[in-house]
């Protein structure tokens, strides 16, 4: 019997997800298929007790990461460290939750962060930004973080994971003071929540960018931010790198249980899925 797969979340139109997974599928030999479901949040709980046979793994996007690790018989390390979960792995005892993000951002940004004790910049302060935080954590012990967050709440939440890493945080009010002072800036929030912000610091926000961006954000792409940073003659890192290599540490765990042992050919497969996300 064929595997099969989803990613679940809502909205989950514009995911790639199937597009990359199915490249990597077909250069591994892999009759399985890859699909999406479009899930409610409260909603996980109801599809995993009713999933059919078939169905052998998810991948979670948002807002059902935190639902996701409420839902799950075990956790890896990085799932319970955030108290999100991005991957769910069926066994025969039932779930298993994994955070395949805090790889995917160590891939995407472990280039771009300055040693020793770099300033880096956080936009957002949920459960991408708690990965984002563990990543940076493995990548730059040393480093510094400045949060710029709506919510006080989530913030303080944040800043007590933050102090479990042992990780200095502190909160910006302005996003022009938190650019002006990032040796790079990391934005967590889903796409267009932060073009409100943007327009508002206006052209003073340009001329204070000091380093490149991390956007997760990847549709549409560049994103408005992404025009911003690059408008200063700044780098951009577009969240389709995350996006891919969180997913080879999922197939790694859909093929291996393992989301530290590489796959056959991993080169190619990395390739295809690069292809696959244009």
């Amino acid at each position: 019997m064929s595997k099969q797969f989803l990613v679940v979340g809502d909205p989950v139109d514009h995911s790639k997800s199937p597009a990359i997974h199915r490249a990597a599928y077909n250069v591994l030999g892999l009759d399985w298929t890859y699909g999406r479901l479009q899930v409610a949040k409260n909603d996980l709980r109801q599809v995993l007790d009713n999933a059919p046979e078939q169905l052998s793994g998810l991948s979670v996007t948002m807002p059902l990461k935190e639902e996701a690790a409420r839902s799950v018989l075990s956790m890896d390390e990085f799932a319970r460290a955030t108290g999100a979960v991005n991957t769910l792995v069926r066994s025969s005892s039932g779930w298993a939750g994994y955070n395949t993000d805090v790889f995917g951002v160590v891939m995407a940004i472990r280039e771009s962060i300055p040693a020793g004790r770099a300033v880096i910049g956080l936009i957002g302060s949920g459960a991408t930004a708690k990965s984002s935080l563990a990543a940076l954590r493995l990548i730059n012990p040393k480093a510094r973080v400045i949060v710029y967050a709506r919510s006080t709440d989530s913030y303080e939440t944040l800043r007590e994971f933050a102090k479990s890493l042992e990780i200095r945080v502190s909160r910006k009010r302005s996003l022009r003071s938190l650019v002006r002072k990032s040796d790079l800036t990391i934005s967590t929030l889903p796409s267009g929540a932060l073009d409100e912000h943007l327009e508002r610091a206006g052209k003073r926000l340009a001329s204070a960018i000091k380093g490149p961006l991390f956007d997760i954000a990847y549709n549409p792409w560049p994103s408005h931010a992404a025009k911003v940073w690059l408008a200063s003659g700044q780098s951009v890192i577009s969240g389709i790198e995350m996006l891919i290599w969180q997913a080879v540490a999922q197939i790694r765990l859909f093929v291996h249980g393992d989301p530290n042992q590489e796959l056959s050919n991993e080169v190619a497969v990395v390739e295809a899925m690069r292809h696959a996300a244009e």
